[in-house]
């Protein structure tokens, strides 16, 4: 009798698709005798069967044909209400994500409620999305056994320029890129501009102001053609788009340029040894910039970002060597893995880490860990030491805050009656990204007193802690 398959829909964009395929190996691994079935939009699937794991891909259509099976598991990865509608009707002992029953829309999985909670309020989330994919699939929180490719340069010293982004304020514009090329080309270091049919005219514009037209291969390539251009590459130089995350899938050496309203921590290359060059500001990493400008942006100058790409080149032929980020306004990071196999972000070494904003970061995901797994109470400990030992004034308002969300939320237990609307927006900033994973908690689960009970559980937990971490 053949084994039930186990089912993932994800609706979303080339990259969101590409960012699951560490979740599908890891399926493998845990269901190696089920058939492995994945729901996505066939513009982006057809061209990433062969580079994909073993899987049988369906176009959304199918949707409600698939609504009548039954799996060992199913996950839900969309926003998109056919998804929800799909995984509630369909039959499996495991499901995780958003689900549309009739009693209305919930979301299965603490994790994937986190990820939920992360729209419009991911400020301080130290977690990569496909990291969050892969989560809930254990009592414990360790990603060790998911395997990550490792970038190699193909030593032909061939640069790839990927121009386009699904936000134009997430992409240089089309003089950044001319004058970068020129650079990398009298440097040695030819350059070739990537991208689909909506980046064409784009590398028209580059290819004309750089005078660079026979390296222009936007619009002219499959997306099968483009990975396999991809491995011939010694560096990729990338917005946060779909084709980063295929480069990065692949093990090509990837220069992530982050700025607009993305966040390296949780959609930058996921691989260990990765490069993102950001801007040296508070606010990067939001959801939506709501400024008169992209100051962020405006931080990234050709001049500076050609320099960058020549000290990494000097520094993967010195061992040992470090680098700086060479340029004013930006700095430079290097992706990795931690002890629990969770993707990491730190400044390159000789850089110091002045700002207070990754360690209260590195704090916030303790917390989650700790009410994942009680275990990692250590690690939760260990962080929140530090935040004292090295911004003693910050921790101890961080406190303050916390002791008053518990008895803001003690309040509202007393009325016994749903929070209001704005509840998580009208938090401080610091603590907003547990208050908002917080209200969605008890949002979805009617905000009954079963829920009330485990939100305050969990306050009650963390609160000796957040005041006293020794």
């Amino acid at each position: 009798m053949a084994a039930d398959p186990v089912l993932v829909l994800q609706l979303h964009r080339m990259g969101d698709l590409i960012l699951t395929f560490p979740l599908l190996v890891r399926l493998r691994q845990l269901w190696p005798e089920h058939p492995l079935w994945v729901v996505a939009e066939p513009a982006f699937f057809q061209d990433l069967m062969p580079l994909a794991p073993d899987v049988v891909f369906f176009p959304p259509s199918h949707c409600e044909t698939l609504a009548h099976g039954t799996y060992a598991a199913a996950i839900n990865l969309s926003s998109a209400p056919q998804a929800a509608r799909t995984m509630a009707a369909l039959e499996a002992p495991l499901k995780l994500g958003p689900v549309a029953d009739a009693t209305g829309l919930h979301i299965l999985g603490f994790w994937q409620l986190y990820r939920a909670a992360l729209t419009l309020n991911n400020h301080s989330n130290a977690f990569h999305w496909a990291d969050l994919h892969l989560l809930d699939l254990s009592p414990s929180p360790n990603l060790m056994a998911v395997g990550h490719a490792r970038p190699a340069p193909a030593q032909t010293r061939r640069i790839g320029l990927v121009l386009g982004a699904s936000e134009a304020a997430k992409r240089p514009d089309a003089e950044f890129w001319a004058r970068l090329a020129i650079r990398l080309a009298a440097a040695d270091m030819p350059a070739v501009f990537l991208g689909g049919p909506a980046e064409r005219e784009l590398g028209d514009e580059v290819a004309r102001r750089s005078g660079l037209a026979h390296a222009n291969l936007c619009g002219k390539l499959s997306l099968r053609e483009l990975a396999q251009l991809m491995r011939t590459l010694d560096l990729c130089v990338t917005p946060d788009t779909g084709p980063m995350h295929l480069a990065d899938y692949l093990g090509v050496p990837v220069l992530n340029l982050s700025m607009g309203p993305v966040h390296a921590r949780e959609t930058g290359p996921s691989s260990p040894g990765q490069w993102v060059l950001r801007a040296g500001m508070s606010c990067v990493g939001c959801w939506r910039c709501n400024r008169n400008r992209l100051f962020c942006k405006q931080a990234f100058a050709p001049a500076g970002v050609a320099r960058v790409i020549l000290n990494m080149r000097h520094e993967a032929k010195a061992e040992n060597a470090s680098i700086e980020g060479a340029t004013a306004g930006l700095h430079l990071y290097r992706t990795g893995r931690d002890a629990l196999g969770l993707h990491t972000l730190a400044r390159v070494p000789g850089a110091e880490e002045k700002s207070c904003r990754p360690l209260l970061e590195d704090v916030w995901q303790a917390v989650f860990l700790f009410l994942y797994d009680q275990q990692q109470r250590p690690l939760l400990r260990a962080r929140l030491a530090r935040l004292h030992a090295e911004h003693p004034a910050l921790a101890e308002r961080l406190a303050a805050r916390f002791a008053a969300l518990c008895a803001a939320c003690a309040g509202h237990l007393r009325r016994q009656g749903a929070l209001p609307e704005d509840f998580w927006r009208t938090q401080p900033g610091m603590v907003r990204l547990f208050t908002g994973q917080l209200h969605m908690f008890l949002q979805n689960t009617g905000f009954s007193q079963a829920g009330w009970r485990a939100a305050l559980e969990r306050l009650a937990a963390l609160a000796p802690l957040f005041a006293d971490p020794s």
